[in-house]
């Protein structure tokens, strides 16, 4: 639930990375283990080398729950809970230590903790959490143990600490895009510097050299990037890239845009395919949660976005596997999948509310193997399962259409560890609040695992039960009941039983472009043009909630989560959350429709802004005096609800006679004029050109946006570039050069001094900063 705490308490000590001159020993103590080698990974559920203790991370309790493992135990005799102990604000990483009985967590308020295992302080955190930058993230420890190395989603960075000391000995420069997990090679030697750090950049990158010029919405337009450099020495670092799949497996029918003459030049090839009803389409690899080193190749998951028209369910989002050599550090490119390609070719279960066979991938978020490196387990996070895979050929295969093995999970897993010996698996099941145990010698395409509770659920019909519950409908790819949700316990919910409601065979969910509630970074060409993926994290004011609401959509077409039911039925191929689907519809009734949307629409009012640091007063001064009258405000947007609602339109008509739509149709609202006063919502900054290629509609005509566009909010604005509706501005540079301001652009109006410092406050902007007065609450008549 959303945090009132502030972020930001960071304050790292520096130093220079080198290791010799520190005095630390990087080779292991003592002789290694017998078996494979395993490289240290990120992840939330970790299990210690002698395979007695599991970890387990409570992200919405602020907990680590440590657990015995009892390898003869069966059902929920296979773990027993010795201690929850509280950290840091939303734990995101556990690694442990391979010969000290201590455990290191990352948390997302800065700081790392460090918990005892045994002797007189066991399970106990202790040691003043240590401070590194904002939002870790990944975290992992070198094969000595003497090194950890950590993340820093938002400051872009890597900070070191010696375990010994538990000190930062050093943080990277800003160059590693939003890194997220990270994984350590390991030879098995017993020495460090001979080993490799890996990081992954979360979001995907433009293709800078594409023809046509970069910015462009291709399926094969963007591309993933794994960074990696040498134990102790950042400044050999080399970029790996993770190439998109020209050919995803599956096609598209592009008849609405290409035919019977092409609309559009830029999706429609010339001469125009044969069948264009069966297009073949790509993807690219983006949010790369997670990476596995087995064998001399590293394996990427990520989820896979395809932008190009039209965006349907089986066409847009993907579950992409990228294979890379970690002696060359070259992406292989005859080893890339995409698990949905081989899930398309099982049977359709008789009973498919009883049977995982044939769901699709949705979230792909994390994945571990056996020793050995012969079997790999993927975690689906919207699907509620782990998706088994073997390796043939140096080439992962799921064994379909008749040998797939799935096993069911908790609520939302986003964890997978298994077990030394590799006889079991375990998942950190995030909603649910606990761990799955998956015997891993079961087969068969359902396979009945235990839930053991790790943290505690809150108590059934109170607001943290409501947001909780509105959490797993966001999350599933699979469904829920429409009602009765605030008088059911969690855990009593079964996701399975409703499939096909959020989307077709699980094969996505609102996470699935909306991690963390925020945005994947994807410019999709939707039917009314090219849209960039909107964070939630501005849709309520944390001051007012539901009583200061941004109008939603780029083009104001949209006024509350109620109405984007039409998103599970027209894009993500499921039959909804509504009983009656003509009451979700655009600036339709806000709520009632169902408490299954209610409690979405209560959990996205808690989404949190990613804290970032720095700042600048003097780039506050000029942001106010230049730009608050339409991106300042509680919500940092002066787009927000103030017409009559629920519905606001009735027939597409308005149900307030101030409200005037957008002359170019579709529902746009555009102003609302109230005691002789307007406000405008929509607003033409210079950001569409009606002569672009991309601005098509289905139909062939042009796409919404000679009106303007509804106006974002610019809460955390460095983390969610690229900017602009169609995605064409890189940077906040980028954005300069076209931006109007006055009577020219940003970049011409305003001084450099003044661009520099309103820089400086745009990429501090979160959820500390202090709102200044926007259009809006002038016109309510607010100071």
């Amino acid at each position: 639930m959303y945090k009132s705490v502030p972020y930001g308490r960071n304050s790292s000590r520096i130093l220079p990375i080198s290791l010799a001159l520190l005095g630390i020993t990087l080779t292991s103590p003592g002789a290694q283990a017998v078996g494979e080698p395993i490289a240290s990974r990120s992840t939330n559920i970790a299990i210690n080398a002698d395979g007695s203790r599991l970890i387990n991370l409570n992200h919405d309790s602020d907990s680590v729950s440590i657990f015995r493992v009892n390898p003869s135990g069966a059902g929920q005799n296979a773990l027993t809970k010795l201690a929850e102990v509280k950290v840091g604000d939303e734990p995101h990483c556990v690694a442990i230590h391979p010969t000290k009985a201590e455990a290191y967590v990352t948390t997302a308020d800065g700081f790392v903790s460090v918990i005892s295992l045994s002797g007189v302080n066991a399970n106990k955190v202790v040691n003043k959490p240590i401070p590194v930058k904002s939002e870790p993230r990944g975290c992992a420890l070198t094969p000595s143990g003497n090194l950890l190395y950590v993340a820093n989603h938002t400051h872009g960075s890597v900070s070191v600490i010696n375990t010994t000391s538990r000190l930062v000995v050093a943080t990277t420069g800003q160059t590693f895009g939003r890194p997220w997990a990270i994984t350590i090679s390991n030879n098995g030697d017993g020495v460090d510097t001979d080993e490799r750090v890996f990081v992954t950049d979360f979001f995907a990158e433009v293709i800078p050299t594409l023809a046509g010029g970069p910015g462009r919405p291709f399926d094969t337009g963007n591309r993933g990037r794994v960074f990696s450099f040498p134990v102790g020495d950042f400044k050999l670092q080399t970029t790996t890239i993770l190439s998109p799949l020209a050919n995803a497996g599956f096609s598209a029918d592009r008849t609405a845009f290409c035919a019977p003459t092409a609309h559009s030049q830029v999706y429609c090839p010339n001469p125009l395919p044969p069948d264009l009803a069966n297009t073949p389409q790509g993807a690219f690899p983006n949010q790369l949660y997670d990476m596995l080193i087995r064998n001399g190749q590293m394996f990427v998951p990520s989820i896979g976005a395809a932008p190009e028209p039209p965006v349907r369910f089986n066409v847009n989002v993907q579950a992409l596997v990228h294979a890379v050599n970690t002696s060359t550090l070259q992406e292989i490119t005859a080893n890339h999948v995409n698990l949905n390609a081989q899930i398309k070719d099982e049977v359709q279960p008789a009973n498919p509310t009883a049977s995982l066979a044939r769901l699709f991938g949705n979230d792909i978020v994390a994945v571990d193997a056996n020793s050995e490196g012969t079997d790999y387990f993927f975690v689906s996070r919207g699907g509620n399962y782990v998706l088994k895979a073997k390796l043939v050929n140096g080439k992962l295969n799921i064994g379909a259409p008749d040998g797939v093995v799935r096993f069911q999970t908790g609520h939302i897993p986003t964890g997978i560890v298994v077990s030394p010996d590799g006889k079991r698996a375990y998942t950190n099941n995030e909603v649910g609040r606990s761990v799955s145990v998956l015997n891993l010698s079961l087969t068969g395409d359902t396979v009945t695992t235990t839930e053991i509770p790790s943290a505690g659920l809150p108590q059934v019909g109170s607001l943290e039960h409501n947001q909780l519950m509105g959490k797993l409908v966001f999350y599933t790819a699979l469904g829920t009941p429409d009602n009765g949700l605030s008088k059911t316990g969690i855990r009593d919910i079964k996701p399975l039983g409703f499939r096909g409601k959020q989307s077709d065979n699980a094969w996505s969910s609102c996470a699935s472009c909306h991690p963390a509630g925020l945005a994947d970074g994807v410019t999709w060409v939707f039917a009314d043009g090219p849209r960039q993926t909107i964070p939630l994290d501005s849709t309520y004011s944390k001051l007012a909630m539901g009583h200061d609401t941004r109008i939603l959509n780029w083009s104001a077409v949209r006024g509350s989560n109620t109405d984007f039911n039409q998103n599970s039925r027209g894009v993500q191929g499921g039959t909804g959350f509504v009983s009656n689907p003509a009451l979700a519809r655009n600036h339709g009734p806000t709520h009632g429709v169902s408490e299954a949307l209610d409690l979405e629409t209560l959990w996205i009012g808690t989404i949190r802004t990613l804290n970032q640091s720095g700042g600048s007063e003097a780039g506050r001064q000029v942001f106010e005096a230049n730009c608050a009258s339409c991106h300042g405000g509680a919500k940092w947007t002066k787009s927000q609800v103030l017409y009559r609602d629920n519905p606001a339109l009735v027939g597409g008509a308005p149900s307030d006679t101030g409200v005037q739509l957008a002359a170019d149709g579709g529902g746009q609202i555009k102003s609302l004029t109230a005691n002789g006063n307007t406000l405008d919502f929509l607003e033409s900054v210079g950001t569409y050109n009606a002569a672009n290629p991309l601005e098509i509609k289905a139909n062939g005509t042009r796409a919404f946006g000679e009106s303007g566009f509804n106006v974002p909010s610019l809460l955390g604005v460095k983390y969610n570039a690229p900017y602009f509706h169609d995605g064409s501005a890189a940077t906040l540079t980028d954005v300069y050069k076209t931006h109007r301001l006055g009577g020219g652009t940003i970049n011409n109006t305003l001084s450099n001094a003044d661009r520099s410092s309103l820089t400086a406050f745009l990429n501090a902007l979160d959820g500390k900063a202090k709102p200044m007065s926007s259009e809006a609450d002038k016109f309510r008549g607010l100071p």
